[in-house]
């Protein structure tokens, strides 16, 4: 008489792919009933949320995890991937684990697709969560104290909301703004916690070439706030810079790590027809620099640079204010 074996189906609130296990040694025939591959599902509670909170994703497995446990990869947005540190580990003799997620925040309703895999295995979709941005809620101010730092310290930035956060926090995107110029490290996001309107965040100015002025953000949905932080190298610098015909831009100064208790004042000056600059620029006491306008005429020419020169303690440095 013919036997026919059929395959049980696995029903997961998620979408399910098939993962076959991992063998020791040289592959071998499987006792009659021994299952042959390992199925993989994930829900997230709640589905929908709204830009700055917190779901719970919930990853479950066919069989319970081997000795020692077993590692799952998990992958989403930028948000995610940074606050799951894109992994998750499920104990021996576990069958699922359950943890805390945040995606980005977005400016209108997001599908965030939800990917896993464990090692050697192909990566599959296992779930998603719509994220939608908040109605009640925005982002009022970004800052920094210093506003004007010198390469290798430290300066703390400050999000403020326009109300107080919900039970649960809300998480405010945080983003730098210099991926081709002057490195800042700070966190990809910054939680403002339940009853709160401010949190703080370090953020660490690396090595500095060339004093600039760089412009980081913070966004919560379709809201979003930016500020000016001046980054200086040590030593007496002048910054390059761009500008419009017609506008008015601001240009870094900096005079590095030296002693400032009185406060000092820069002499400016520009030879380019259709620019100007004021006569001098004055760094407040105890600070290594700070910005001023640079104003750009109708008529200026863009055929080549501006030139500036700014001069100190018996020291000259020219830079070249490129015109558009």
């Amino acid at each position: 008489m013919r036997t026919v074996r059929r395959a049980r189906t696995l029903v997961a609130a998620a979408t399910v792919g098939l993962l076959a296990l991992p063998t020791a040694g040289p592959a071998s025939a499987a006792p009659a009933g021994t299952p042959r591959a390992l199925a993989l599902s994930s829900s997230v509670s709640p589905p929908v949320i709204t830009a700055g909170q917190t779901a719970t994703q919930t990853i479950t497995m066919s069989r319970a995890a081997p000795v020692g446990g077993m590692d799952v990869f998990v992958y989403g947005d930028a948000r995610y991937n940074d606050f799951t540190s894109g992994r998750v580990h499920l104990p021996a003799g576990a069958t699922s684990v359950s943890f805390p997620i945040r995606v980005g925040s977005y400016a209108v309703p997001t599908t965030v697709a939800l990917h896993a895999q464990v090692s050697g295995r192909s990566l599959q979709r296992v779930a998603e969560v719509v994220v939608r941005p908040p109605t009640d809620q925005a982002v009022a101010e970004l800052r920094f104290t210093p506003r004007v730092a010198l390469a290798n310290t430290w300066t703390t930035g400050v999000v403020v909301l326009r109300s107080p956060a919900p039970q649960g926090g809300v998480t405010v995107d945080v983003r730098r703004n210099t991926s081709y110029g002057p490195v800042v490290i700070m966190p990809l996001a910054v939680t403002v916690p339940a009853g709160s309107t401010t949190a703080t965040f370090d953020a660490w100015v690396d090595s500095i070439s060339e004093a600039e002025i760089i412009r980081p953000s913070a966004h919560l949905g379709a809201s979003a706030a930016a500020t000016e932080l001046v980054v200086l190298p040590n030593r007496f610098d002048l910054g390059p810079g761009y500008a419009r015909r017609g506008a008015v831009t601001e240009a870094a100064i900096g005079i590095g790590a030296a002693p400032n208790p009185d406060g000092v004042t820069i002499a400016l000056t520009t030879t380019t027809e259709g620019v100007t600059v004021p006569p001098s620029v004055f760094v407040p006491p105890g600070s290594p620099g700070t910005t001023f306008p640079v104003t750009v005429s109708e008529s200026a020419s863009v055929s080549e640079p501006a030139s500036i020169t700014a001069t100190w303690n018996g020291t000259s440095v020219t830079e070249s204010l490129v015109i558009g």
